[in-house]
């Protein structure tokens, strides 16, 4: 019997809780702390915090981006997030979960994350047809050498070896 799993029905936004990093000040794990999303959040809900050297600090103390408008030539200042990255989207640190593999980076921003992309990749049929956000979802996102079947084996040893880490 082939295994199914539904990857069409989570977007990349879900897992933005407890984004596990590179602590900037000990290079051991740290944890980017948030309730989901910056949009429903407020600044100083979002903190990083590493337990082996104490570090903590708050989304709110970073600084700002600089922009200014080719238009109007008004400088602004506002918070850009990246998302989708080896990186945090909040203090763009490297993130404690990622692998080279010979065709890509894997990477991931928390274990919840990585169990989600084993599943995906583990499953013998994915189905799609169904979902509303079919396009949008992270299933259809991720990049063809990670969905490969000749790639597989080699991608869940990848994720394997990050559980552990």
């Amino acid at each position: 019997m082939k295994t199914k799993f539904n990857a069409y029905e989570k977007t990349l936004y879900e897992f933005l809780s407890d984004i596990y990093v590179v602590c900037p000040k000990c290079e051991n794990q740290a944890i980017v702390r948030s309730k989901g999303h910056l949009r429903d959040l407020e600044e100083k809900e979002i903190k990083l915090i590493c337990t082996k050297c104490g570090m903590n600090k708050y989304y709110s103390e970073t600084p700002k981006d600089k922009w200014t408008s080719e238009r109007s030539g008004i400088e602004y200042e506002m918070r850009n997030l990246i998302i989708g990255g080896n990186i945090d989207p909040y203090f763009r640190l490297p993130l404690w979960l990622q692998k080279e593999m010979p065709d890509g980076l894997l990477w991931a921003y928390n274990y919840e994350h990585l169990d989600f992309l084993e599943n995906h990749v583990s499953a013998e049929l994915r189905n799609r047809e169904n979902s509303p956000m079919r396009n949008k979802s992270l299933g259809s996102r991720l990049p063809k050498w990670m969905t490969s079947k000749k790639n597989r084996t080699e991608i869940l040893s990848g994720i394997e070896k990050l559980k552990r880490k």
